[in-house]
């Protein structure tokens, strides 16, 4: 009897458990109804600019190779842990290595499925927005979250120990929100002190020169301190001026990750004849070194020019109104019409909005503006002496 008693309970006791404690599911959509789901590993196929990898192979200094890459060798040498020289094959090719996030809701991860890291938006997470003295809003405020996605070693692609990162999964590396450099204009000069010389309009000037090159994808490694035609690349934080693009805010933002990340050491150098063996500390950012590709909200897929070029379909099938808007977005050009040329979908850091953007009907969705998810291209020179997993 008094097992029976005992089972009743441990029942009842499940039964309100289960009342009581919602789904993670239910409990996200009643809380965070903003959060999308980028699906980042539902449509790894459609979603990625395979032809970035493709194009970019560099064998023996053959091939095409970004400003700032090794010299042409027909070999290479580097040494053991002991001190041994090894000879080997010098390679240099595109791989998408990362994923940033940019995000207006404190700890929303569109790449982790549109969960929430954590429920409070208190704290550093916090978004008070930045205004002038008038009241007026001088600017936005993001986050980021920054993820390892060696997507070639999950799929078991090119796996060449001597040109790997160490990453073998997709793992979240940073989250801006517990950063108080990223929250504090003033506070990012303990680190970025060059911020004084390269945030005022002389500056400015300066970089528009490397707004022209970035737009030609042709990058200068001497323009470290500018972010191309997305805005100024200082200060090193969330704070972004008015823009009228915010695919260029969100753009602006995912350069200074990276120019934050190199500076604090997370980041290293991947190009050129020092990086052959191993990668190096690099306090700025090697500009040529990367080329960004949108995953979310309308990703860049394909580099191909034909007619009536169509864009992946975003969103549920299901959905009436997602079906229309896809329906619209469908092509850059009506049936019979040449499609507007536009540089590969994987493009380099700055190009001009109006280049790698506008041609698919934007990369923006009406009321997902709030998250914009980067898969980032790094280009790694190294020096293969070993083959295989």
């Amino acid at each position: 009897m008094k097992s029976v008693i005992k089972l009743l309970w441990v029942a009842a006791f499940i039964f309100i458990s289960a009342v009581g404690n919602p789904t993670r599911a239910e409990t996200d959509i009643e809380v965070n109804p903003i959060c999308d789901d980028a699906n980042v590993f539902t449509n790894v196929f459609t979603q990625i600019c395979w032809d970035c990898f493709l194009d970019s192979l560099n064998l023996f200094g053959v091939g095409k190779k970004p400003n700032g890459a090794n010299d042409s060798a027909l070999a290479c040498m580097c040494q053991d842990a002991l001190g041994v020289p090894e000879f080997g094959t010098p390679m240099g090719f595109w791989a998408p290595v990362k994923v940033n996030e940019v995000v207006t809701t404190p700890w929303c991860s569109p790449a982790l499925g549109g969960i929430r890291l954590q429920d409070s938006l208190t704290g550093l997470g916090h978004n008070q927005g930045f205004r002038h003295k008038n009241g007026g809003s001088a600017g936005a405020f993001y986050q980021y979250h920054y993820f390892s996605y060696p997507i070639m070693a999950m799929l078991g692609m090119l796996m060449l120990p001597d040109c790997s990162d160490g990453y073998i999964d997709m793992d979240l590396l940073y989250v801006s929100e517990v950063d108080p450099l990223w929250n504090n204009d003033l506070l990012s000069l303990v680190l970025n002190p060059e911020s004084i010389i390269f945030a005022n309009p002389a500056a400015m000037a300066w970089c528009a020169t490397d707004c022209v090159l970035s737009t030609a994808d042709n990058q200068d490694e001497s323009f470290y301190g500018c972010a191309g035609c997305d805005g100024s690349l200082y200060p090193l934080t969330g704070n972004v001026f008015p823009q009228s693009d915010p695919v260029a805010g969100s753009s602006l933002i995912t350069q200074r990750v990276l120019a934050s990340l190199h500076r604090k050491g997370l980041a290293h150098k991947t190009i050129g004849d020092e990086a052959m063996c191993e990668t190096t500390y690099f306090p700025t950012i090697p500009r040529s070194q990367y080329k960004f590709s949108m995953l979310y909200p309308v990703p860049e897929a394909s580099s191909s020019t034909t007619k009536g070029y169509q864009v992946p379909f975003i969103g549920d099938p299901d959905n009436e109104e997602d079906v229309k808007l896809n329906d619209s977005n469908n092509y850059a050009g009506s049936v019979g019409e040449e499609a507007t040329p536009f540089a590969d979908c994987c493009h380099p850091m700055g190009m001009s909005t109006a280049r790698w953007c506008t041609p698919v009907g934007g990369r923006t969705r009406p009321g997902k503006d709030n998250a914009y998810v980067y898969l980032i291209w790094n280009y790694r020179n190294c020096c293969v002496r070993s083959y295989g997993g």
